[in-house]
């Protein structure tokens, strides 16, 4: 995998999240595993109820045993649709973009003039090279905090941990579980597989820069441990909430006349450019 493909793949592992080990389970009628499990419910349920929109700035940078980087990350569009996201190298220049719409994925990579296109935002990254599990309305509803969007209503047990307690899911699910503090805030989120993805949550902040608008501590930072042990930070800088949906011409891709799409449904090699 190229330098660029590892650091995009590190980007959207992001939206994979994971978790932790099992500690001491928590009786059958436990009322503080509840208490606190339905406190974050509430919230969630409140959390950027009036949001049309948003737009969420943040530092990317990623380190394994082989190579390690940064990039700048502009996420922005529509709680519905469109969604893009705009990835920059740190001396200023663009790297590539996303968009998500109501008709698939397409993917712009200005520095070799290449652009692909796929009608599952899923299958088109894992085509990339970026094997992700969400598409990007899931990732803007993990990235804004609403993870009411991702989680099961329920959960089928619970085990209390040091630091809150930890919420398992149904076979079925997409996730595998999730760990609450005391206060009923977020901080670890976990796949499913024999090694799986791992993220936690950090440096929660209440101020104005870092509250939502329920009131809410927001994590400022996002570490992820893949499964290679390979590690990726994200430290959001601003998060941004809109009353009124962002204007189409705001979304559009800019991709230059000329330039082919390629669909990613068709066989051949993909190339994308280095860092």
């Amino acid at each position: 995998m190229t330098r660029a493909r590892h650091a995009l793949a590190m980007f959207a592992a992001l939206l994979l999240l994971a978790g932790c080990a099992a500690k001491t389970a928590v009786p059958p009628g436990d009322d503080l595993s509840r208490t606190t499990w339905e406190a974050f419910r509430q919230r969630e349920t409140a959390r950027h109820a009036d949001w049309k929109g948003f737009r969420l700035d943040a530092g990317l940078s990623f380190a394994s045993q082989r190579r390690s980087g940064r990039l700048n990350v502009a996420f922005y569009g529509n709680i519905d649709l469109p969604l893009r996201l705009d990835l920059s190298l740190t001396m200023g220049g663009p790297y590539a973009f996303w968009v998500e719409d109501g008709s698939g994925f397409t993917a712009y990579f200005p520095g070799n003039q290449k652009a692909y296109a796929h009608r599952s935002t899923r299958e088109g990254l894992s085509r990339l090279g970026l094997p992700l599990p969400f598409d990007l309305r899931e990732l803007a509803a993990v990235a804004t905090g609403r993870f009411e969007v991702l989680m099961p209503e329920k959960y089928v047990s619970a085990k209390k941990r040091p630091e809150g307690y930890e919420y398992a899911f149904a076979a079925g699910s997409r996730l595998g579980s999730l760990t609450l503090d005391f206060e009923g805030k977020p901080i670890h989120l976990t796949g499913r597989g024999i090694e799986p993805w791992k993220v936690a949550f950090e440096d929660f902040q209440a101020d104005d820069a870092g509250a939502d608008d329920t009131g809410a501590a927001q994590p400022r930072r996002v570490v992820l441990t893949t499964p290679g042990g390979s590690q990726v930070t994200l430290r959001i800088k601003k998060l941004e909430g809109r009353d009124t949906p962002w204007p189409d011409s705001a979304l559009a891709l800019p991709i230059p006349p000329g330039t082919s799409v390629r669909s990613l449904e068709a066989q051949g090699e993909i190339s994308v450019p280095d860092l």
